[in-house]
């Protein structure tokens, strides 16, 4: 069977491709440098992220903006609360 691509999206010098229920995270400079995680393993990177989401916008933005936006609910994760579920 055939690998059929689901997703693809590019930034900051990597590449995301869900293919066949497997995320596929590969350098643009390097497409030999490759991380390939199971469905599990995904929605485990998604909530870490998910509970650090902050954190990771200030670091990416460095302060730049007053507030960080609310997410879609206007709810803010925090590394001491638990995770909501998917």
């Amino acid at each position: 069977m055939a690998e059929q691509e689901q997703l693809t999206s590019v930034g900051d010098g990597w590449k995301f491709q869900l293919v066949n229920d497997q995320l596929l995270i590969t350098a643009q400079s390097d497409p030999g440098t490759q991380v390939q995680l199971s469905p599990q393993a995904t929605v485990a990177l998604l909530s870490y992220l998910t509970n650090h989401k902050d954190a990771l916008y200030w670091a990416a933005y460095q302060g730049a903006r007053q507030e960080p936006e609310p997410d879609s609910e206007g709810q803010h994760l925090h590394s001491d609360e638990e995770d909501p579920g998917f």
